[in-house]
């Protein structure tokens, strides 16, 4: 029997294809990463079809991608070879539990941002979730894996800090669990004390593991919430100044953007280009009180610092949301809900990509500039995103470039974001959500006994290599 029978038999007929249009459409995403068809596509249901779909791969030696929305920016749903089984887990779509003492959500892979919004706000009010800049219909399950950032990484650090334990199927079939769930289905509330074997699955992009269940950490919805507009002058000024905001440990986020990208957000039409005198960079900050008056008092905070006689003459400027909204209106709700809006505007053309790391404060100013310089030099709209994170224990900066798919322009981005990474890779950042290509390039330069090991322990877990092999260039 060949292997659509095989899956047949799984799931059913319905939920397996090797029909070419349904191939072409998982052989690519966004990105100038080189497209490469499955030869089949299959949507399980639960976990015995998930066992089963392994048990079979593992008997074919036949490859297997975990795939849920294909939202991610680095091509690390495109199969690494021909004849992958491309394992959709969209129909694995439910909020299993909310824990309102606990504070956390139990959900499956296919559960997106939108949805959890959605039922947090209609079944537990009190209660919120993060987001990131992603669309709505991005998987939560996949970002937290993939160890991104949010809405409340300035204050909390990156997605996979949330997790309180996961289910998975490991590549030999076997179905565990990570965290306090060892003891029932009743108990995800967090990791410790315990060994971390969540790290066994957190960043390694499908290369050990299929997660079917994950406990995501919620927050108290804070009563007053305000926000204010930050503008700046030069990288290395800019970094400086967040760094001294966000030690005050007041604020629950910062998002820095070039100037270029707040005027696209604030409906310029592109392609928009900084007039002389204007600021270099536009910071939406977010903090959040039990009373209006203790949010207030933390704008003072912010404001005491801004407006510090030391920054020169280019001197930062700190403006009230209530005034950025009496200027532009409805434009100012856009800022605020940023990542649904930002979207239009990222996704005009059939291409994005970026370039995106986390670093050692000290070097984010420097890393920033000399990646301004790089985009400029080839070309592109200056498309900079950076954010505090984790209380200012590192910085996270990413260039993004949105480009129509014709072949002169992929192979430009291509060049643009090699230097754009070997520029990081010299200010000692670390790329996330690391295609192939960029994995390469910094396992040529990580610690060679981190890069062994790193072999060593995915070998034990897929010994029959099924698990979306040539991830991370291994």
């Amino acid at each position: 029997m060949g292997l659509v029978d095989c899956l047949n038999d799984i799931v059913g007929p319905k939920y397996v294809s090797d029909r070419v249009p349904e191939r072409y459409l998982y052989s690519f995403d966004m990105t100038e990463n080189p497209p490469q068809r499955p030869a089949v596509v299959v949507m399980p249901e639960n976990v015995k079809e998930i066992q089963q779909i392994v048990g079979l791969a593992n008997e074919t030696k036949t490859p297997l991608v975990p795939f849920i929305t294909g939202q991610n920016v680095g091509g690390l749903t495109i199969p690494q070879e021909p004849d992958a089984i491309m394992v959709d887990l969209k129909r694995m779509d439910r909020i299993l539990r909310v824990d309102d003492d606990a504070m956390y959500a139990l959900v499956e892979p296919g559960v997106t941002f939108g949805h959890l919004r959605k039922f947090l706000d209609e079944h537990h009010p009190s209660l919120r979730y993060t987001y990131p800049l992603a669309p709505p219909f991005t998987s939560v399950v996949a970002n937290a894996l993939l160890q991104g950032l949010c809405d409340l990484s300035t204050r909390h650090g990156a997605m996979a800090d949330f997790v309180n334990g996961v289910e998975v199927v490991l590549p030999t079939g076997e179905v565990v669990r990570t965290g306090s769930s060892i003891l029932g289905d009743e108990n995800w509330f967090g990791r410790y004390p315990l060994p971390d074997l969540f790290g066994l699955f957190s960043g390694w992009q499908g290369m050990t593991g299929i997660v079917t269940k994950m406990a995501l950490q919620l927050w108290p919805k804070p009563p007053f919430i305000e926000h204010a507009a930050l503008f700046t002058f030069d990288e290395e000024a800019t970094t400086q100044l967040l760094q001294g905001l966000v030690r005050t440990q007041v604020l629950d986020d910062a998002d820095c953007m070039s100037l270029s990208l707040v005027k696209m957000l604030l409906g310029v039409p592109p392609p928009v280009h900084a007039m002389e005198g204007e600021p270099d960079y536009g910071t939406l900050l977010s903090l959040s009180g039990s009373t209006k008056i203790e949010t207030q008092q933390k704008l003072k905070t912010l404001r005491r610092i801004v407006e510090s006689p030391e920054h020169g003459l280019s001197r930062p400027l700190l403006i009230d949301w209530d005034a950025i909204t009496a200027l532009m209106g409805d434009q100012a709700a856009s800022w605020v809900d940023f990542p649904s809006d930002a979207f239009k505007i990222l996704t005009e053309y059939d291409g994005l990509t970026w370039v995106g790391t986390y670093i050692h404060p000290r070097n984010w100013g420097a890393a920033l500039a000399g990646g301004r310089r790089i985009v400029e030099k080839h070309g592109f709209e200056l498309m900079a995103f950076l954010k505090p994170m984790n209380g200012m224990h590192y910085g996270e900066f990413k260039f993004i470039i949105r480009f129509p798919k014709d072949e002169t322009t992929v192979e430009r981005v291509r060049l643009c974001n090699e230097e754009l990474l070997d520029h990081a890779l010299d200010q000692n950042a670390i790329p996330y959500k690391t295609p192939v290509w960029a994995a390469k390039k910094l396992i040529a330069r990580a610690d060679p006994e981190f890069v062994n090991l790193v072999k060593r322990i995915r070998e034990m877990l897929d010994p029959n290599g099924i698990m979306n092999p040539g991830r991370w260039g291994i």
